[in-house]
């Protein structure tokens, strides 16, 4: 059975790229740390708390339907217990030819991936964004709706790139940077920095509890 880590929108979006793709029967249910939920089911999945991870088969399957970055700490210790974790794409999404898409990500209706593109591990790439040629997304990025990211472009590990994002070909956004909601990104973004506008400037640093903070 897979379960779906969270009980928020993301996880009852990617319930529904389930049922999409004729795959609903599959899902146990959802798990979330310190569970509060157990009395709710959503479209009759049951929630339970992260202390029942310890009394499943080792041969469930896991997806980290958690908008925050915040999923990273939580992956890897279920990770490191052995388990494993599927990769959803929706039936709508187009993706090209070597096209090398990671385990754990999940990519949203409307997708188009062209070609020549690598998406790291756990992985979010939200309804709509358009990924080109021989772009490279890093581990634990989160990709909101229509972003629009061209050819050779590079987005490091952790990163957070906000709704309606554009960035231009052959940008680099280093590690753990967060580009905020409508910025326009022309020249590459260090490691991270909370960064706005157009065209896209770095307005402060960024360290855990400014994550906090921003999402």
């Amino acid at each position: 059975m897979i379960y779906i880590l969270g009980a928020g929108a993301t996880a009852r979006e990617t319930l529904n790229f389930y049922k999409n793709a004729g795959r609903f029967e599959e899902v146990g249910g959802f798990i979330e740390e310190n569970c509060k939920k157990k009395e709710i089911k959503i479209q009759g999945k049951s929630i339970f708390d992260a202390s029942s991870i310890a009394t499943l088969p080792k041969d469930s399957i896991f997806i980290g339907a958690m908008g925050s970055p915040k999923r990273k700490r939580w992956i890897e210790e279920i990770e490191k217990k052995g388990f494993k974790f599927d990769t959803l794409i929706h039936p709508s999404a187009i993706v090209g030819d070597s096209v090398n898409i990671n385990k754990g990500c999940i990519i949203y209706p409307g997708v188009i991936l062209t070609c020549d593109i690598k998406i790291g591990r756990h992985s979010i790439i939200n309804i709509g964004t358009t990924i080109n040629h021989d772009s490279t997304i890093g581990d634990f990025v989160s990709v909101g709706p229509g972003v629009n990211i061209p050819g050779n472009v590079i987005i490091g590990n952790g990163c957070w790139i906000s709704v309606g994002v554009k960035i231009i070909n052959k940008i680099t956004i280093g590690q753990c940077s967060f580009i905020g909601a409508g910025a326009v990104v022309t020249k590459d973004i260090p490691d991270n920095v909370l960064a706005v506008g157009v065209p896209a400037k770095p307005i402060r640093n960024l360290d855990e509890s400014s994550w906090n903070e921003l999402i």
